[in-house]
């Protein structure tokens, strides 16, 4: 995976069949009217630039579908993310299906060009090689007409798969927990200035996204921040596919409770995430600075250790309290060859 962008960024735009006969045409009149000015025997010269147009058409049609294939990563070699999220999208096997359309329409496109060039080269009058032309172009728009279907599929199939976020090819951390828990102010505390914002199908807000040294840290707002049921089936699919992204998850919990949701809401939550999830889960309790009871906090790790949570941190993202310990685990944790707990 190419860890400069999203693998589907480069897909050219879609034309649909009558932009790109129109595209065709244009182009096979320009290279006609070259054609036009050889000094030639009038049928030897009808012949050529008829010839020329077919040529330039299936040229311009073939190379466009092809490009596309070219311009589209196979599925089967993409990680397990990116196919994750082709199937939760747009679906693989009706995207896979679109793509062999292109294949068959621009192989198809190309031979008929081959045979058409041969035939009008064999015309007779400067009549049967029009005509010869343009019987080839009635087949190719039979043919694009054929696969438009296919070829409006791939054009919305593009828009939403190049505005997936780019993922780094690193060790990932998946920040969770619920709004104004404090983990936008961590993920900033922990990359620095390194913070992005990407686009996300799934939801309204953007994904927050930071590096620290070689780990990549994402935060997802809209999906991992309330209860399963206000998701739908598409977020959750796209939960699931978070899954093949993530090394480790980090939930927070705010434990002044200010962020608006209790302890027991919160604390649902992760369990929650603890059943979608099949990667290693540590809690970072945070703004402690705000909670005067200490016998809060252990009673919160006390619930933590019932449910199955073997590693908390007790932090303060805005005070920087905890964070020190938090990157030493995750370097241990991630980078670690030995990956130490």
């Amino acid at each position: 995976m190419s860890k400069e962008e999203n693998p589907f960024k480069k897909m050219p735009t879609i034309l649909m069949p009558d932009e790109l006969i129109s595209k065709a045409l244009r182009r096979g009149e320009k290279v006609a009217n070259e054609m036009r000015k050889k000094e030639l025997p009038w049928l030897l010269k009808a012949r050529y630039v008829e010839e020329h147009k077919v040529r330039t058409i299936a040229s311009v049609v073939a190379d466009n579908l092809q490009k596309v294939i070219d311009k589209t990563p196979p599925v089967r070699e993409l990680p397990k993310f990116y196919q994750e999220m082709v199937e939760v999208l747009v679906g693989v096997d009706e995207f896979k299906k679109s793509m062999g359309a292109f294949k068959w329409a621009s192989e198809l496109v190309r031979k008929l060009g081959n045979e058409y060039a041969k035939k009008i080269r064999k015309a007779r009058t400067p009549q049967q090689a029009g005509k010869l032309r343009k019987e080839f172009v009635g087949r190719v728009k039979s043919i694009l007409n054929q696969i438009h279907p296919k070829m409006a599929f791939v054009a919305v199939a593009r828009e939403k798969l190049k505005n997936l976020p780019t993922f780094k090819n690193l060790p990932t951390v998946v920040i969770a927990g619920y709004p104004n828990v404090g983990k936008s102010t961590l993920l900033k505390k922990l990359t620095g200035a390194d913070v992005e914002i990407n686009n996300y199908p799934f939801t309204t807000k953007g994904i927050n996204m930071g590096y620290m040294e070689d780990i990549q840290i994402v935060d997802t707002p809209g999906l991992l921040d309330r209860p399963l049921y206000e998701r739908n089936d598409i977020e959750l699919q796209a939960i699931l596919a978070l899954n093949y992204l993530a090394n480790l998850i980090l939930f927070i919990i705010d434990a002044s409770e200010f962020c608006g949701y209790t302890i027991e809401e919160q604390l649902n939550l992760l369990k929650e995430i603890k059943e979608l999830f099949k990667v290693p889960i540590v809690v970072a309790i945070n703004k402690i600075d705000l909670v005067e009871d200490e016998g809060k906090i252990k009673n919160i790790e006390e619930k933590l250790k019932e449910i199955g949570v073997e590693k908390i941190f007790k932090i303060s993202a805005d005070k920087g309290i905890g964070l020190e310990e938090l990157k030493e685990y995750f370097f241990k944790k991630l980078l670690s060859p030995n990956n130490s707990n």
